[in-house]
């Protein structure tokens, strides 16, 4: 029995030796194998470095010279590398990275069977920033993993190509479709160009893509649509989208936009609708909707008097006469109903108050800001 219990421990000694030197071993391996990549990366990187230092006007032959082997090691640096660059500099380092071939094996890599090459290989394509390689990431966009579309609609945004707007837009409808704001983000990148796109898609039958189409349409500050957003407005069957198109008419701030979002205010009309209709207004600066808001102060839905009032304090001075007008009102049916020092301000000259007393905050801390100054 002694004898058999000696075994189990000399057995269990040589595993717990065995492994600790198999560790051992993949440790120093690893540290070798990470010395002579850090060796084979440094030549690279101090080339990188100037290159980019002296804008790209010098090195690029020094670059394009550099081993393969050690260029491999140097490549996911001197990638990261070029998505920060802008401007002569990125436009040097692109023409490095055509000549060592890595656009045609990234364009080869999209048809990959691993998903996370398909992903590396748009992310490089879309840091080349390289209009051949659109039609290629469009075809990304129906693919099956979540991740890989992502990072072709970056890629795309990236490129900036206005032809790839209509795939962007498409791919909204699907099950499982990218996320609105990145796709909103993106179709800002393509430019004006693809204005004419997004006006033609106010009429997709999916809801959510017309959404995102006014979002992107108002950050693109597309005043030539503002007469087609106002028709969303006045005839979509969707409610959020007929709040997306009042808040997108709010961002482009032009005269046009004044009659629809006054329509909108309609007591008949949804409240949400109603609320955004009147900050879009704020947010228009225009002087002549002084008198509606006024008018909706006593509103009975909160979030349509609240809105009003803020809108009033953001245009101005005609705005702020109109907003002490409304407490001056209650301050003098507060006097002819003799009403005590406790009484209950009105709904309407709440939220005046709330608007004048914020409106003043603001003066306050520019004042401040000036004075630090």
């Amino acid at each position: 029995m002694v004898g058999l219990f000696t075994v189990v421990l000399e057995i269990l000694a040589g595993v717990v030796v065995s492994t600790v030197a198999a560790i051992v071993g993949v440790r120093v391996l690893r540290r070798v194998r990470h010395q002579r990549r850090a060796a084979l990366a440094a030549g690279p990187r101090r080339a990188l470095l100037a290159f980019v230092a002296d804008n790209g006007e010098h090195g690029s032959h020094d670059l394009v010279a550099i081993p393969d082997d050690a260029w491999r090691v140097a490549e996911p640096g001197a990638l990261a590398l070029l998505g920060k660059l802008r401007g002569e500099a990125h436009l040097a380092l692109v023409s490095v990275f055509l000549e060592r071939g890595v656009a045609r094996t990234a364009l080869g890599e999209l048809r990959s069977r691993s998903r996370v090459r398909r992903a590396r290989a748009a992310q490089v394509l879309g840091d080349l920033e390289l209009r051949m390689a659109v039609p290629e990431l469009c075809r990304l966009l129906g693919d099956r993993h979540d991740e890989v579309r992502v990072v072709a609609v970056r890629a795309l945004g990236r490129i900036g190509d206005p032809s790839a707007a209509w795939r962007i837009i498409a791919s909204l409808d699907r099950g499982d479709p990218v996320p609105s704001l990145l796709a909103t983000h993106t179709l800002v990148q393509l430019g004006a160009e693809a204005e004419v796109t997004l006006s033609a898609a106010l009429d997709y039958p999916q809801a959510r893509v017309r959404a995102v189409c006014l979002d992107a349409l108002g950050l693109l500050g597309a005043t030539g649509s503002v007469h087609r957003i106002a028709r969303v407005l006045r005839e979509d069957a969707n409610l959020d989208v007929r709040v997306a198109a009042a808040t997108n008419l709010g961002r482009l701030g032009t005269r046009g936009a004044v009659e629809p979002l006054t329509e909108a205010l309609n007591p008949a009309r949804p409240a949400a609708l109603r609320a955004t209709a009147a900050r879009a207004l704020g947010e228009l600066g225009a002087p002549g909707a002084v008198p509606t808001l006024a008018d909706l102060l006593d509103d009975d839905t909160f979030q349509v008097a609240h809105e009003a009032a803020h809108a009033l304090r953001r245009l101005g001075q005609p705005g702020a006469e109109a907003l002490i007008a409304a407490v001056e009102a209650e301050r003098t049916r507060a006097v002819l109903a003799r009403a005590g020092a406790h009484a209950r301000p009105s709904a309407s000259a709440s939220h005046a108050q709330e608007a004048l007393a914020l409106s003043r905050v603001g003066v306050d801390l520019g004042g401040r800001v000036e004075a630090r100054a």
